[in-house]
């Protein structure tokens, strides 16, 4: 999960640059944030898998929710990004990527607090 969070903070990097130039966002930080996605992907299937192992008093519903919602942030703000051909798309894009360490620190709190 520090990694991905990691690489958020990379991308978010990139965007707040891209806001300063006045441009949208493409070529290769576009790609940076496919990996980005990916690894997000990654951290949700082997949070899926550890609730079929021992998980103690986890609740899993608010678990499995944060769960579920982090792999959309990405996508959701690329699209919203490609929809607003401003510094607002950008900056909305960049919103997206910082929630996403913090759905993952708060996954990793969630998990803390039940076992």
């Amino acid at each position: 999960m520090v990694g991905v969070a990691a690489l958020c903070g990379v991308a978010a990097v990139g965007l707040v640059v891209e806001m300063v130039r006045n441009r949208q966002p493409g070529g290769l930080l576009l790609d940076f944030l496919g990996l980005v996605a990916a690894s997000v992907l990654v951290v949700t299937v082997w949070g899926v898998v550890r609730l079929f192992g021992d998980r103690g008093d986890v609740p899993v519903w608010e678990y499995l929710g944060y769960l579920l919602l982090v792999p959309f942030c990405i996508p959701a703000g690329i699209v919203w990004s490609h929809g607003e051909r401003s510094r607002g798309g950008t900056a909305a894009l960049l919103v997206a990527v910082l929630v996403v360490p913090f759905l993952l620190l708060r996954l990793h709190d969630i998990w803390a607090a039940g076992t």
